[in-house]
């Protein structure tokens, strides 16, 4: 009996993954590049007038922001070097979606918001909000994913079968008359970013293809690529939401082409790039002020955004140009309570997906041997790297067609998708890392596996279990573009409310839905912390 079940082991690890996330995955890809044989489609696609304008400012505004943020990462991690962690840090910055970021830094920068009020007595007559050129947009990213890539950046500094080789690289680059400038740049960029490739792909793949974001902040004549593909998806004639399918390929496929010349011209000019990189040694260190002026002004303008969606729920009366409210109401805040479906949709999903996607990241990571998980690394690539918008659009045909749209199943397999690609790309690490002779002395202790992992392993990964939770949770309340899909008008979740409202006049409770966005994820975050620190301390 001993060896059926041991035998079973895998299958019972790989099953639920494949079943609940490769397959809708998979197929909804599939589904989305059927409409390649879609003649009329493309037809239709190519004549828009504002496809070409859209798919510039899209490339426009997805490679500005992620150059941005990788220099503004940088400079912070070069800052910080050797002065703790700061993953915890750009953690609480994670933490708050997107969206709910997005409309605060909006009530930021417009003519009538908080930057206008302090120097102003009338609002100004400038474009900040939906800019011709994107550059709110683009300011908006650079905010949100510079701690992602801090996050990442610091995790392989700090990780432990790399941190003593860069200490014993640094010390001996030190005693060649580097300095910490030049270790910076000879030494741990050449090693640092190859390992950042993936993330910086998924950076600039998000930037290019963010629709919610785009709707609260990006140009509207011409709108990004992204956000006029989703208008034809959401189109009920026929032909236009052919063409949006369409439009979701084609900006893939345009995103393909520049990412692929842009490795060539890397490649081409790597010889280049050694001769700089092995010139003689240089004293010079590395600049420190910058990156701690940027970290100081990232978490101002966090604490502002968070403080100010507060007090915009809370606002009965605020003429321009006061600070502070004139009148306090509950009214937005009572308005948002009364319907309370969205609230319970979103935070219904996002505990069940995070849940669901952990114990299947566990199933898989205890069932599973090591060598196939690259195959699971790989999918999880393609989930977060591929435009969001074209996994929807596809997975959307697909459960139009299995009767899933408009259910409950259906926005929750959707949210798994993402959801899981997240936790399993962060606990698949230290899950592997773990000691196996801990689990070899507690069986010759007489310990049954059962007892084992809920006693000794999951005590001592606690912290990377809780991490990986608390993001599940975070990607699964923001998701917009795949739950307008499948949700098909019969349930609502907070980010479908909350575009919905930023495009109406009523700030109070947009701002109110913003801020019912952003607190449970930073709640539960705040709980996956305290949950992760040792005993001990």
């Amino acid at each position: 009996m001993a060896p059926a079940l041991r035998a079973l082991t895998p299958l019972a690890g790989a099953a639920p993954v494949t079943v609940l996330w490769a397959l809708p995955l998979v197929t909804g890809l599939v589904a989305a590049l059927a409409v390649v044989a879609d003649g009329p489609a493309w037809t239709a696609l190519l004549a828009h007038p504002q496809v070409w304008p859209a798919l510039a400012l899209s490339l426009w505004t997805g490679t500005i922001a992620m150059l941005v943020s990788l220099v503004s990462a940088l400079l912070v991690l070069m800052a910080l070097h050797g002065r703790g962690r700061v993953t915890g840090y750009a953690g609480w910055a994670m933490a708050i979606p997107h969206l709910a970021f997005a409309i605060g830094f909006g009530f930021l920068i417009m003519p009538s918001g908080l930057i206008a009020r302090l120097f102003y007595n009338t609002p100004p007559d400038w474009v900040t909000v939906s800019d011709p050129c994107g550059l709110a947009l683009i300011a908006c990213l650079v905010l949100k994913e510079t701690p992602f890539l801090i996050w990442i950046g610091s995790a392989l500094l700090m990780r432990g079968d790399t941190a003593d080789v860069f200490a014993g690289q640094w010390r001996s680059a030190l005693s060649l008359g580097h300095g910490s400038g030049s270790i910076w740049l000879r030494v741990l960029l050449p090693q640092l970013l190859p390992r950042l490739a993936w993330p910086i792909i998924a950076v600039w793949v998000y930037g290019a293809t963010v629709v919610d974001m785009a709707l609260v902040l990006g140009p509207t004549e011409p709108p990004t690529l992204a956000v006029l593909v989703w208008s034809d998806l959401n189109d009920a004639q026929l032909l236009a939401n052919s063409r949006g399918a369409a439009g979701a390929l084609f900006l893939t496929l345009a995103l393909s082409i520049v990412g692929t010349a842009a490795y060539l011209l890397l490649r081409f000019g790597r010889r280049m790039i050694r001769r700089i990189l092995t010139r003689g040694p240089s004293d010079r260190n590395a600049p420190r002020l910058p990156g701690l002026v940027l970290l100081v002004l990232f978490a101002a303008i966090y604490a502002v955004v968070i403080l100010l969606l507060g007090l915009l729920s809370v606002a009965g009366h605020w003429p321009f140009p006061r600070i502070i409210p004139e009148v306090f109401s509950v009214k937005a805040m009572a308005r948002a309570v009364e319907d309370f479906r969205p609230f319970a949709t979103s935070l219904g999903l996002g505990a069940s997906t995070a849940i669901t996607a952990l114990a299947l990241a566990v199933l898989w990571l205890e069932g599973v041997a090591a060598r196939f998980d690259r195959m699971v690394i790989g999918a999880c690539v393609a989930a977060l790297g591929l435009p969001a918008i074209l996994i929807a659009a596809g997975q959307y045909r697909i459960f139009l067609e299995a009767g899933l749209s408009g259910t409950l199943v259906g926005l929750f397999l959707v949210h798994l998708t993402a959801c899981f690609a997240y936790v399993f790309i962060v606990l698949q690490a230290p899950y592997r890392a773990f000691d196996p002779r801990l689990r070899s002395a507690a069986l010759g202790l007489n310990s049954n596996p059962w007892r084992f992992w809920l006693k000794v392993k999951a005590s001592l990964l606690r912290a990377p279990l809780a991490q990986a939770g608390a993001i599940g949770f975070a990607v699964s309340m923001a998701q917009f573009v795949a739950a307008q899909l499948i949700a098909a008008g019969r349930h609502s979740t907070l980010p479908i409310e909350a575009v919905t409202l930023s495009s109406g006049g009523n700030r109070s409770l947009t701002a109110a839905y913003a801020l019912a966005l952003a607190l449970p994820p930073a709640l539960v975050f705040a709980a996956a912390s305290l949950a992760g620190r040792p005993r001990w301390r």
